[in-house]
């Protein structure tokens, strides 16, 4: 997964749906996120050195006009400009803390994050 951002920017926010993997029912699945602790990380690709390392990060659901339609979860992290002062390539990822464990998220493939000079 590739995020593109301009070096000093704060926009667009990074958000990433949550998929529910069908095995937690509905009520266990909100209970889980709403007492987690979800965190963001960014590290350089090249040196692995972390340019932001366990900053909060949030939940929020998307709201449907229809109320039948499936609930739908976002993880997301506001950046702040010292976050996308230098211009490269990293490697991003949430963890979610539970009193299970931790999960980090993307699970499939990695996120890279895409700092470009202004043009």
């Amino acid at each position: 997964m590739e995020l593109y951002i301009q070096k000093g920017a704060v926009l667009p926010t990074l958000k990433l749906q949550i998929v529910k993997d069908g095995v937690n029912n509905h009520l266990d699945f909100m209970d889980v996120l709403q007492n987690a602790k979800i965190q963001f990380s960014m590290r350089e690709e090249g040196t692995g050195i972390y340019k932001i390392l366990s900053n909060p990060a949030y939940i929020v659901d998307k709201v449907f006009d229809n109320p039948d339609a499936p609930d739908e979860y976002y993880i997301y992290y506001n950046w702040q400009v010292k976050d996308t002062k230098k211009a490269g390539r990293y490697i991003g990822e949430f963890s979610i803390k539970t009193n299970e464990g931790v999960l980090i998220v993307p699970i499939r493939e990695q996120l890279f994050i895409n700092i470009r000079e202004n043009f």
